[in-house]
């Protein structure tokens, strides 16, 4: 009962969820994980990673930048395209200020690397300092623009960026940035606060655009909708990439894939693999086949590798303890 079959080379996770309406959801996740060769061309990973049902952090849970959002969640509306990496100075050669960049498909997004700066107290008030130079830095959000300034013990003087609690840059008062870090990401010819925390990497669930999004859950929801989900609840709150990086459709591989900058040799070329899968659930003595979307693209120069996600879901009404299993299978097209 509530099985899967799994036989592809990739691994498979499964999980329960409830749509919006309050109609259970039988949600299954496959993950292939892909070396990148020198070459270009990708192979199966030897290491397969299995599908997360919690997100994970780059350093404490919830106190830091998110590295992975979970994989069983409920459908999103189009494909998550993260990017995992490290700015590198071009040919090696330390850097003040340089440009890493991401093709994917249509999606073309560039960064602003600066080295190391601090403010200081200028002739007239706070300066930033000269940038020292770089040759690598690893792209978080912790060293890109925001930040949660508490250092007035009362809120009312508090001041947070909600679009990235964990970075630098925001204080509630201007004499408060002396000695403070600048951040090292930014996007090109803007402005650091109206553009807001530059980065490849995912964005968690309590960030802004993110939780507005997860609706309204105040006296009117407790008494007409709990234990559902608000009725303004929008699904993009499922996406945890970048605005920027999201496709306006669904990816579904054979998209090439160029960055810049984001190794030592500066370029890394490949294309999305191509991946045909079949699910078939045994339910209530008949089978239903349904259809997966690809949900997530993590892409890791540093490894090299690329993560995909494969995601479908089924609307099991009254039938739910009659659901036994799920077969994945891999269409192979020559």
């Amino acid at each position: 009962m509530w099985s899967i079959t799994n036989h592809t080379p990739y691994k498979a996770g499964k999980t329960w969820g409830r749509d919006k309406d309050g109609v259970h959801e039988w949600i299954v996740a496959v993950k292939g994980t892909y070396d990148i060769l020198p070459d270009g061309s990708v192979k199966l990973a030897d290491e397969q990673l299995e599908p997360l049902l919690a997100p994970e952090y780059n350093g404490e849970d919830g106190l830091s930048s998110l590295r992975y959002e979970a994989d069983l969640v409920a459908p999103k509306p189009t494909t998550d395209v993260v990017i995992n990496g490290t700015a590198y100075a071009p040919k090696g050669r330390p850097s003040t200020n340089f440009i890493v960049g991401a093709r994917i498909g249509r999606i073309q997004k560039v960064i602003r690397v600066k080295g190391h700066r601090v403010w200081y107290e200028g002739a007239f008030g706070p300066a930033a300092s000269s940038a020292k130079p770089i040759t690598e830095l690893p792209i978080i959000y912790e060293r890109a623009y925001g930040g949660y300034d508490q250092t007035d013990p009362d809120p009312k003087n508090q001041r947070l960026d909600t679009r990235n609690p964990v970075g630098c840059g925001v204080v509630a008062l201007s004499e408060r940035r002396i000695g403070q870090a600048l951040p090292n990401f930014e996007y090109p010819n803007g402005n650091l606060e109206k553009d807001g925390p530059a980065g490849f990497g995912a964005i968690d669930s309590y960030w802004s655009p993110r939780r507005e999004l997860t609706g309204t859950y105040d006296a009117a929801w407790q008494q007409n909708r709990l234990p559902l989900l608000p009725e303004d609840w929008d699904p993009r709150s499922l996406l945890c990439s970048p605005v920027d990086q999201r496709p306006k459709y669904y990816l579904i591989g054979g998209e090439p894939v160029e960055l810049t900058n984001l190794t030592p040799g500066g370029k890394l070329r490949f294309t999305l693999p191509r991946v045909h899968l079949s699910f078939k659930t045994l339910i209530d003595s008949h089978k239903e086949e349904h259809r997966s979307r690809l949900s997530s693209v993590i892409i890791e120069p540093d490894h090299p590798r690329v993560i995909m996600v494969w995601l479908t879901s089924l609307a099991c009404r009254n039938n739910v303890d009659y659901l036994e299993e799920t077969i994945v299978r891999e269409k192979r097209h020559v």
